[in-house]
């Protein structure tokens, strides 16, 4: 798996990489629901997610990326707008979630929402993530190939250890970001159709429109909250 900066700067010239990204992040996964040997749609196109399924029982595991159906059974989330001090609220329907931690007691799953980011400051976190483990992704390829598991073991053991928030802290410095911003929780049972995207098409995110994720509050609020917070802090 190269730099996610570079497979950017490839994918960015491509005819219609939103509406490709909106298929394969949204319609694929939760609209279609293709699983196992009808997701493999191209050529390198891998299964990691029944592998990893199988070894986790279908937890949601750290260090993957998950999307799904958030049902709205809870107080609808707010984020503060420091700079005006204005409160949006909202609910969130289809989140992307970087899973930092999963709770097997309380039954909910953490991370980082990363359609809460704008997509220039997704980009940058995925390769800040890539960048701190590079060897891990480096076998990436070699590993899905073969259908070998491949759980990033390092950092697994960094969130049961309680390293997460020095981590990030660390990615916004070297990042100029603020991605505690998209800092969220769920609980398992307002989950449907919890699904594990595959490596490759980590590629697709910050091209992702998120616009038909959000309910209360446009996506222009919450990335206009983003960066005054950002400018705050």
């Amino acid at each position: 798996m190269e730099s996610p900066k570079l497979t950017y700067e490839k994918y960015k010239k491509l005819d219609d990489i939103d509406k490709i990204a909106y298929e394969r992040l949204f319609e694929n996964y939760l609209e279609l629901d293709l699983k196992g040997s009808k997701k493999l749609i191209e050529i390198d196109s891998t299964d990691q997610e029944s592998i990893i399924n199988k070894h986790s029982h279908g937890r949601p595991v750290p260090g993957m990326i998950y999307t799904f159906i958030h049902i709205n059974k809870d107080t609808l989330l707010e984020i503060q707008n420091f700079k005006t001090g204005k409160t949006v609220t909202f609910h969130d329907l289809t989140p992307i979630l970087f899973c930092t931690s999963f709770n097997l007691t309380e039954h909910i799953v953490k991370g980082l929402n990363l359609n809460m980011l704008p997509k220039k400051e997704r980009l940058k976190f995925i390769e800040a993530f890539w960048k701190y483990y590079k060897s891990f992704f480096e076998e990436i390829e070699r590993k899905t190939e073969y259908n070998k598991l491949a759980i990033n073991r390092n950092y697994f053991l960094a969130s049961l250890l309680g390293k997460n928030p020095a981590l990030f802290e660390m990615f916004n410095k070297t990042q100029s970001a603020m991605f505690n911003y998209a800092y969220r929780s769920y609980k398992i049972s307002n989950i449907r159709n919890l699904r594990m995207i595959e490596y490759e098409e980590w590629a697709y995110i910050p091209f992702f429109d998120a616009r038909h994720s959000f309910k209360k509050a446009n996506l222009e609020q919450i990335y206009e909250t983003y960066w005054n917070n950002k400018t705050k802090t």
